[in-house]
């Protein structure tokens, strides 16, 4: 039977668990023991660390995204990521207000992963994507439709390009895109380069778009929401 305030056949506290998930979030996994020394006096390995956040933090749900403007706008690319010494490519896709929709990592970059990618985007927005802002990968032309029958898809490098769409103007740059992927890259620096494999590679996605959303919340002081998606990451 196990103690009161343990997990059964685990040796540390539930609280020194959950402190460790919840840096673990924010912190690189090599830091977060130091604090927990500091904390509880808790001697745990970052490996450790890691196998506690891969195994309670793993059903993680992201609030459903809500958007009520007239016309959504959303950008997508990919870059690569190494997984098990060996380049993959990391997809994501965010729209036109900043808001990150979901993320993949796929062994390769062909039309199946770009499928994926925005069929699962589709079900997680709940209405139709009316342009698609993409790079020259004839993937996402393909693909575009499963964001919506009438999604148009459009090619737009850095310097940006005019384009009329229902008879107004807008002026589009897949700049968005470049710029999750300079944060991803940092995110990538700064806590994995290298993934053992695919499945814990996907779970650094989520728990990227899970610091993107509670940095947002905080920003625009949702703490109720913040809260609520804290106390399901750390609550087991």
């Amino acid at each position: 039977m196990a103690k009161t305030g343990y997990l059964k056949r685990y040796r540390s506290p539930i609280i020194v668990i959950k402190m460790a998930i919840f840096l673990h979030i924010y912190l690189p996994s090599r830091i977060v023991p130091l604090f927990l020394f500091l904390l509880f006096g808790a001697k745990v390995s970052y490996k450790t660390v890691c196998d506690w956040t891969n195994k309670f933090a793993n059903g993680i749900v992201l609030p459903e995204y809500n958007c009520a403007a007239d016309i959504l706008i959303c950008h997508v690319d990919e870059k690569y990521v190494k997984v098990k010494g060996e380049w993959h490519y990391w997809w994501s896709i965010k729209d036109c207000f900043g808001n990150i929709i979901h993320a993949i990592i796929t062994p390769f970059r062909d039309y199946d992963s770009a499928k994926k990618l925005l069929q699962e985007s589709r079900r997680r927005i709940g209405r139709d994507v009316d342009i698609l802002i993409r790079d020259g990968l004839n993937a996402y032309q393909r693909s575009a439709k499963f964001l919506g029958r009438k999604c148009r898809s459009v090619i737009a490098g850095i310097k940006g390009k005019g384009f009329i769409y229902k008879k107004k103007f807008y002026w589009i740059t897949n700049n968005p895109s470049e710029s999750l992927n300079s944060e991803i890259d940092f995110y990538l620096a700064k806590f994995q380069n290298n993934f053992a494999n695919l499945e814990s590679a996907n779970r650094f996605a989520n728990l990227f778009m899970l610091r993107k959303h509670l940095k947002k919340c905080l920003f625009e002081k949702k703490l109720s929401e913040a809260s609520s998606l804290l106390t399901q990451a750390i609550n087991f």
